[in-house]
């Protein structure tokens, strides 16, 4: 059986600044994400995220950055006739028809969005999803690394508002906790962390708490498992066991409806034994499969959730 996936955050943009002679379209060894991989796991929905490294610099211009990566996204559409770009649920659903991939552009860390009309100009570009923070700390509120817990700034709270306004998808995943139960209390969409795992399992700052996960899920939201191998285990080595785990802990916390396939490939110098690239990702599904769950849970956690919540919030 050829089971749909749904990847809701993956680096891939950064790759043709690290290859001179980058090619999506071709099989590279050297990178978690192509065409063909894709191809392979049969993703029908994937997320690319734009992260501008020098975003989080005092005196950087992330501005130009984002700029720049966000036309990168739009040559990868021109030269690839199989990822299509879309803005809302109906594309997907048209896109999948034809048989091709529904692409949507995110931004990680908004730092370059540095004001409402920013926000709504981003949008007209066609972001669907904003990843708040990233580590540090910008004008919407603090991210995970700077251990102080205060909430988002006033500029957050209309950020938060604006984007609910404009259906773009909140991601909470690097926030901090007092930023989270904000934007919990203030968002009417579904609460999204696109690569983030469970702290009850893996003590890292960047996991979830118990509570944050049955939040998220309150919401009717849904966490996407990241595959970086420190937020899986404390072991040396992290293996597709390991991404298992945080999906059944919190398929049994919360529900099935709840958890996805983040992956944050192309974002990651290591990755699971097992997992080393997209094109594997139907391993995790026959792991699912020899554990006992359904193929009714299997499409959950592979595309249905994440379909859902971008019907509900786009």
């Amino acid at each position: 059986m050829e089971r749909k996936t749904a990847v809701f955050h993956i680096d891939t943009l950064m790759n043709k600044y690290k290859d001179t002679d980058y090619n999506f379209n071709k099989i590279n060894e050297k990178f978690h994400v192509d065409l063909t991989k894709l191809k392979n796991s049969n993703v029908r929905i994937i997320f690319f995220a734009v992260f501008a490294k020098e975003n989080f610099l005092p005196k950087g211009n992330g501005l130009r950055e984002t700029i720049q990566m966000i036309d990168d996204f739009y040559q990868l559409l021109n030269r690839t006739e199989e990822l299509e770009i879309a803005r809302n649920y109906n594309d997907i659903i048209k896109i999948n028809n034809r048989g091709n991939i529904a692409a949507f552009l995110s931004i990680e860390g908004a730092k370059s969005i540095f004001n409402i009309p920013a926000l709504r100009s981003f949008h007209r570009l066609g972001v669907k999803l904003i990843t708040l923070t990233w580590n540090h700390k910008n004008h919407i509120g603090n991210g995970i690394s700077e251990f102080i817990n205060t909430g988002l700034t006033k500029t957050g709270i209309k950020f938060i508002k604006e984007m609910n306004r404009l259906n773009i998808i909140i991601d909470v995943s690097h926030l901090n906790p007092a930023g989270f139960w904000d934007v919990s209390e203030i968002s009417k969409y579904p609460l999204v962390a696109t690569h983030s795992n469970a702290k009850s399992i893996c003590d890292h700052p960047r996991n979830l708490s118990d509570m944050q996960i049955k939040a998220i899920a309150d919401s009717e939201g849904i966490i996407g498992i990241n595959f970086c191998p420190s937020f899986l285990t404390n072991e040396k080595i992290a293996t597709i066991e390991d991404v298992f785990k945080h999906i059944d802990y919190i398929k049994k916390l919360v529900g099935v409806e709840h958890v996805g396939l983040g992956t944050d490939f192309d974002g990651l110098s290591e990755l699971p034994e097992g997992l080393e690239h997209i094109g594997k990702l139907n391993m995790l599904q026959h792991m699912m499969k020899d554990k006992g769950y359904s193929e009714r849970e299997i499409a959950a956690i592979s595309f249905k959730n994440v379909e859902r919540v971008l019907k509900s919030s786009l």
